[in-house]
């Protein structure tokens, strides 16, 4: 989940947002984890994150501090995103990975996966301001 992009609605808390995420995706396979991307620093002053709500409701915390005006987010999450498929694929199991993003710097990402077979789904929320080359390279849009 690219937090920085995508951010949890205000009427939405953590567990109802895991639900959704859940039910949303769960005709595509079964999910193994649940990552938010975020720079922690971002989140202490007025804009707030639930840190703790997210953490309980099975959401792992990747805090990505901006180093230097680098994109230390999109790194770790394409990282982690191709570490996973690489793994799946190695156990042979089939990969699907669902990435929650309004980015278009994913779409690349999302077109190597789905060139290597993995599925791919895109969420992103109401009223984002949503970059279409993502959509078009996504094999579900949500």
């Amino acid at each position: 989940w690219d937090y920085e992009n995508v951010k949890l609605p205000q009427w939405c808390g953590p567990a109802n947002a895991a639900k959704r995420i859940y039910k949303a995706v769960s005709n595509y396979g079964r999910v193994v984890d649940r990552r938010v991307y975020f720079d922690y620093q971002k989140y202490n002053g007025a804009e707030s994150l639930d840190c703790s709500g997210l953490d309980l409701s099975g959401f792992d915390l990747v805090n990505t501090p901006t180093r230097n005006a680098k994109e230390t987010l999109d790194k770790k999450l394409i990282a982690d995103v191709l570490t996973f498929a690489w793994d799946c694929t190695a156990r042979k199991t089939e990969p699907c990975v669902v990435l929650i993003t309004s980015d278009g710097d994913y779409a690349y990402t999302l077109a190597k996966l789905r060139d290597r077979g993995v599925l791919n789904i895109v969420m992103f929320g109401k009223g984002c301001s949503l970059a279409q080359i993502l959509v078009d390279n996504a094999d579900v849009a949500l």
